[in-house]
């Protein structure tokens, strides 16, 4: 029999944003910069990443850095992350050639940030030292912060609560010092987080409503949107499941709306994990079954084990043959079918009955 899965979480907190010289730059790459950003704000990252590869085009100075860090700003929100990787190692590799710390820590910090997706949480760290080191000599508390957040996402992904504490704590005080109303709900949230985990459940919907009260009020939909489903979370391990569904599917909604992909696989499944809780396991599968799709397409560590569980628990309940029929009727093919049999099978053959 499955083990109960946890929450499958969508960490808060966007990449690090660099611009650098790039409103000062000439009007041939000025144009179209401040056109992507406009692209970016509106969520269209497609259109977004064009308007920056013809400002790359037109340029071949300092602003690449900054134009390389905003692709991959873009590829990483629409859950492209191998692509997202290369962008920031670019961005990293011109920032040493420009002697551009500031371009160089965010670009750092980005890439620590996806190594910290695929799992591996010491090559992570390490960059996220090498970029709080950047952005402290480069006198950019903007950046220190988010790295601040970033380090603790680490240890907190470590199981390391304490430490984690410590570095979001730091992070709050900074982004509350230099007025960076976003920095301060996001940290908010990854504390409310760490107290999700210790199980002090009240404490931690005090930290994330805060959150998510400054998300509404300065119209943050990424911060918005992360709240909202870690409140569902929450509520979910409270065993109030239809406030959770509530929730997480405000936040699947808002997620959508943005195109931010590893949110949408967030909320797809951790909407199936509850509707599994509420024995509606055929209406879980083809929740459970998007969610895997995007998260097995993007390659991170984190949400295939419990959307996997889910699926493995409507197996349990459903019969291997309905569980094929309901995939089939979400549009997997045999090939896709198999694979989710395959790992539903090592999955078993890892875990105790």
């Amino acid at each position: 029999m499955a083990t109960k899965p946890g929450v499958v979480r969508c960490r808060p907190g966007r990449m690090a944003q660099y611009l650098g010289a790039l409103l000062q730059s000439r009007p041939e790459v000025r144009e179209p910069f401040e056109l992507g950003f406009a692209a970016m704000n509106i969520s269209s990252w497609d259109q977004a990443i064009g308007y920056f590869k013809q400002a790359i085009v037109a340029t071949n100075g300092p602003g690449l850095v900054a134009l390389n860090n905003l692709v991959g700003v873009c590829h990483y929100t629409q859950g492209r992350l191998d692509e997202a990787l290369k962008d920031f190692q670019e961005s990293a590799r011109l920032a040493e050639q420009y002697d551009d710390r500031q371009g160089g820590s965010r670009a750092l910090g980005n890439i620590g940030r996806i190594f910290h997706d695929n799992g591996e949480l010491d090559r992570a760290l390490t960059l996220m030292e090498q970029a709080l080191a950047l952005s402290d000599d480069s006198n950019d508390p903007w950046a220190t912060a988010i790295h601040l957040g970033y380090a603790g996402s680490v240890h907190h992904d470590r199981g390391e609560l304490d430490r984690a504490l410590q570095y979001y704590e730091a992070s709050l005080t900074m982004s509350r010092d230099i007025g960076d109303q976003w920095g301060v709900a996001t940290q908010l949230a990854n504390i409310g987080n760490v107290y999700h985990d210790r199980s002090e459940f009240d404490k931690a919907l005090e930290y994330h409503r805060e959150a998510l009260a400054m998300a509404r009020q300065t119209g943050d939909q990424w911060c918005l949107a992360s709240n909202l489903g870690s409140i569902g979370n929450i509520c979910r391990d409270k065993g109030d499941l239809d406030e959770a569904l509530k929730y997480d599917n405000e936040a699947l909604a808002l997620a959508r709306e943005i195109g931010h992909q590893l949110g949408v696989a967030a909320d797809l499944g951790n909407i199936g994990l509850i509707l599994a809780d509420r024995s509606e396991h055929e209406q879980a599968v083809p929740k459970l079954a998007e969610a895997l799709t995007i998260l097995l397409a993007t390659g991170v560590a984190d949400g295939p084990r419990q959307t996997l569980t889910g699926l493995a628990g409507c197996e349990d309940k459903l019969g291997r043959k309905r569980l094929t029929e309901l995939l089939k009727q979400a549009g997997r093919d045999e090939e896709a079918i198999t694979d989710v049999f395959d790992r539903i099978d090592q999955l078993r053959m890892r875990r105790p009955d």
